[in-house]
């Protein structure tokens, strides 16, 4: 049987074993959790940034050109909280080079986000996951 000195020695440790456990375990479940919303925005950004680009290059079918492109996917990337430097953009067309777009030509455009790990120096450009989309448009007829 236990007497009221052993109860009263035993005080005050739930607050401890509390801050412990949530040190050892709630810490690295939220800095997971804002891993994984960043490579959900990253997934999500090259998606709108690959079907914007597509459009950008065919709606110049005169005078294509990878600035717009390029232009297009930064502004896109930003309204998702990627930065400029994070990204990859491939353009390509079905029929040769893109300088001129014929129409029926089909316009397909890769980009590929690069997630960082958060809270990590830029020195260290930890990129363990890279997600990517692609985006294809036929040039129209008018």
């Amino acid at each position: 049987m236990r007497s009221v000195n052993d109860v009263r020695d035993e005080r005050g440790a739930a607050t401890v074993e509390f801050l412990g456990l949530t040190l050892v375990l709630l810490i690295p479940v939220v800095y997971l959790m804002i891993y994984v919303s960043q490579v959900q925005a990253a997934a999500f950004a090259s998606v709108a940034a690959a079907d914007q680009a597509v459009k950008a290059v065919v709606a110049e079918a005169d005078h294509p050109s990878a600035g717009a492109a390029h232009a297009t996917v930064e502004l896109t990337l930003a309204d998702y909280g990627v930065g400029a430097g994070q990204y990859d953009l491939t353009v390509g067309c079905d029929q040769g080079g893109c300088g001129t777009l014929e129409p029926g030509e089909v316009v397909a455009v890769r980009v590929d986000v690069a997630v960082t790990v958060p809270l990590t120096p830029a020195a260290w450009s930890l990129t363990p996951v890279t997600v990517g989309s692609d985006a294809r448009q036929t040039v129209p007829r008018f």
